[in-house]
């Protein structure tokens, strides 16, 4: 016979056994739905707060993020075929102008803009002297090494190069864009959130990078002129003045200058569209917007789509027509 002691220790532990099982069941820890999300780098910060605050709305839901330059993150959907439920990038164009043409997708909505800066740290060379009047010829400096990430697989790339082709434009100044472009102390990462580890371990001098990023990171950061750093929704005629060629396999596509517009989609082989839909749905709702300013970035509230009538029903409401664009 046992003893009452060892019968109320037993019945101790299956009343803690049988909690924890309802809690990991209410919780999704059981039994989960993965939504995977392909990103911009530029978007970990925020996406990561995103989910926390999604996850603790819909339980049974745990996201995978996977974070690399926009260009790459396409590439994964439209070149090596890997399904992802949420695709997030930092230059919203990239959707329409990927993955329209074969059906990979069919709208974008437009939810956040940034800006360009030029990040550095206390140990940067001239850190002292580095103010948005000077910036180019302190970058210039033969002993200053500079960063920017690959214009081939990061929209962060190619705009830096846009703003060398503006500052030359700017300060009526075309050596400006030759001289950056060709500086020999450059190193290329495929995506700029790579150049933080080496900007604060003092590798490199400065690097280019959205105020965002700086602003998450504590880093300090020289603010360019509105005609330069791609941030003025007015001024997209002086930004298309400049464009970048960047090569999509054996193709290549040229980029116009434009400001900066992020961008959101679920791709056609997403596995998890009710849930993808739900995601964005919070992404852009006031609890999303509200994270998205705390991490530097400016959303667009209300946020904008380029294809109103394939937006997905349930994200209609939240979203409205871009000027200009066609429904």
């Amino acid at each position: 016979m046992l003893s009452k002691k060892v019968i109320a220790t037993i019945i101790m532990l299956i009343a803690v056994a049988l909690g924890g099982f309802v809690y990991a069941y209410w919780s999704g820890y059981l039994f989960p739905n993965y939504v995977t999300i392909f990103h911009a780098g530029s978007l970990s910060v925020p996406l990561q707060k995103i989910g926390e605050e999604f996850s603790h709305k819909y339980h049974g839901v745990r996201i995978a993020f996977e974070s690399s330059g926009s260009v790459d993150a396409v590439r994964k959907v439209t070149d090596l075929n890997r399904s992802c439920d949420v695709l997030a990038v930092a230059d919203y164009r990239l959707i329409p102008e990927m993955m329209y043409e074969n059906g990979y997708a069919s709208w974008v909505i437009i939810f956040a803009s940034n800006e360009m800066v030029i990040a550095y740290t206390d140990k940067s060379r001239y850190c002292d002297e580095i103010n948005s009047n000077n910036w180019y010829e302190i970058l210039s400096k033969p002993d200053v090494t500079i960063g920017r990430s690959d214009p081939n697989r990061d929209p962060c790339g190619y705009r830096a190069l846009m703003v060398f082709e503006l500052a030359s434009i700017y300060y009526s100044n075309p050596s400006i864009n030759t001289t950056l472009w060709e500086h020999s102390n450059t190193v290329i990462r495929p995506k700029s959130v790579e150049l933080l580890a080496l900007l604060e371990s003092g590798q490199i001098d400065y690097a280019f990078e959205y105020k965002s990023v700086a602003v998450q990171h504590n880093l300090k950061y020289v603010k360019l002129p509105d005609e330069i750093n791609l941030s003025n929704s007015t001024m997209s005629d002086y930004y298309a003045k400049v464009n970048v060629t960047i090569s999509k396999g054996d193709k290549h596509m040229v980029i116009a200058g434009a400001p900066i517009l992020y961008g959101v989609t679920i791709p056609k082989n997403a596995e998890h569209v009710s849930e993808a839909k739900d995601f964005i749905e919070f992404m852009i709702s006031e609890s999303g917007i509200s994270i998205i300013a705390e991490c530097g970035q400016n959303p667009l509230d209300p946020a904008y789509t380029d294809n109103w009538s394939k937006v997905p029903p349930e994200l209609r409401e939240s979203v409205q027509q871009l000027p200009g664009e066609e429904t």
